[in-house]
């Protein structure tokens, strides 16, 4: 029987409104240029040499702790792709992935199903976020019916560590086959199954981070949250077997 249900956020929950987390909305308008198209190549580069920075496993103490790091990533990303950025530009940049809400948009299905789901579950998050999507999700109204709220940078450790998924079942208080663990990422689904969680992979049509094609899911999928507590009510009711992942 399933009695708990641990949401992942980003790609399930929200997705960013830029369509990029670590671009802004408008950022045209900020760098006062008709279209920003950097190098697919010197961009890759650049991320692989400083996406460190953004670390969501680290311990973060809070929003002006996040918005120094951004600064040195903006900075450092600006240098390697050849952008010149004003101090005002890099502020208006880090600001607003920092402290605009408006960044992380609600899936239309999202507030009204986390309603339903703790209507008659134990709910919680199990994310890897930065300070700033904690206070989106709560300034969204998304955080009223949680019973946990297990986030990578309050704990310095993030998915697909073992370690925070333990966090999120001790506070939700539950056994692991009693909880299911609805996801978007394969490997952070792959550690909930081999914890003996029952896992959900979320395939939303709109922003779907990782299609992953070098591997054919099995297990139980679901395309928005209506789909998932039909699962969950199907599965309890003895219809079908949500499984932990096995891939």
């Amino acid at each position: 029987m399933i009695k708990g249900i641990l949401f992942d956020c980003g790609g399930v929950l929200i997705h960013p409104a830029s369509g990029e987390w670590l671009m802004p909305a408008g950022l045209e308008k900020i760098l006062g240029t008709e279209r920003f198209e950097p190098d697919p190549e010197k961009l890759k580069r650049a991320l692989a040499r400083h996406l460190y920075l953004m670390d969501e496993g680290q311990l973060i103490t809070g929003l002006g702790h996040e918005y120094r790091i951004r600064q040195e990533f903006t900075r450092r990303m600006a240098e390697d792709l050849g952008v010149s950025l004003t101090d005002g530009q890099a502020d208006a940049i880090c600001r607003y992935l920092t402290y605009d809400d408006s960044k992380y948009a609600p899936y239309p299905d999202t507030a009204r199903a986390l309603d339903r789901f703790a209507d008659e579950y134990r709910i919680g998050f199990l994310s890897n976020a930065l300070p700033s999507m904690i206070r989106a999700l709560v300034n969204h109204g998304l955080t009223d019916r949680l019973s946990t709220f297990t986030v990578s940078c309050m704990i310095g450790c993030q998915k697909p560590d073992e370690g925070i998924y333990r966090q999120a079942l001790r506070e939700i208080g539950l056994p692991p086959p009693e909880c299911v663990f609805v996801e978007d990422l394969h490997e952070n689904l792959r550690t909930a199954g081999r914890l003996g969680v029952r896992t959900i992979r979320m395939m939303r049509d709109h922003y779907v981070t990782h299609p992953a094609p070098d591997f054919a899911w099995s297990g139980a999928a679901a395309r928005d949250l209506g789909e998932v507590y039909d699962l969950v009510r199907a599965h309890n009711e003895g219809r079908l077997e949500i499984t932990p992942c096995s891939d």
